[in-house]
């Protein structure tokens, strides 16, 4: 393979995770565990591609977000659609992509998307992520046990949420200061 085609590779990764995505509620229960693994390794594996062939974009990394998000949110309603757990729990388990929403929205209602531009992955998002894939996988095999793994994704999502609402302000008052300088 060329090195030309090389840096379409983890933007494929991302595709493949929206086709997941839009796909996941049609297949049979039986299949989710493995759909969710390979939502999940797509995830890991388009970032380390980017990174390590030096060929990450923000376009690439908008993508990589959206197809988390809308795979995670996807798999979670279907899975709260089965009864495998109540729907309530999901506004919790994604209130970091929630407030990342809001504020991607609000960025380009104030015309501050460079705002936003700014807001880079973090530990506590990667960390939420991971604990997000976690209650997938765990509850496309088991609904036992599950409350103690459900409250740590909900903490580390509003860890994450609180994170992100931070870094969000304090690009905000920066733009505003440096609109303040003559």
């Amino acid at each position: 393979m060329t090195n030309r085609y090389i840096r379409f590779i983890p933007n494929l990764l991302s595709s493949l995770r929206l086709a997941l995505a839009a796909f996941f509620p049609f297949f049979p229960a039986a299949y989710w565990f493995w759909l969710i693994l390979i939502g999940g390794g797509s995830d890991i594996l388009d970032g380390w591609l980017a990174r390590r062939w030096q060929v990450q974009s923000w376009l690439g990394g908008i993508m990589d977000a959206v197809a988390d998000k809308l795979f995670v949110l996807i798999a979670l309603l279907t899975l709260a659609g089965s009864g495998r757990f109540s729907f309530w729990w999901v506004p919790l388990l994604v209130m970091r992509d929630i407030l990342v929403a809001f504020t991607a929205v609000y960025a380009a209602c104030i015309r501050s998307w460079k705002s936003f531009q700014k807001m880079e992955a973090r530990w506590s998002g990667k960390t939420a992520t991971a604990a997000q894939f976690t209650v997938l996988l765990t509850l496309s095999l088991t609904t036992e046990g599950m409350a103690p793994i459900l409250w740590a994704a909900t903490l580390l999502s509003f860890v994450a949420a609180c994170d992100y609402g931070r870094l969000f302000i304090l690009e905000l008052q920066q733009r505003a200061a440096e609109k303040k300088r003559p």
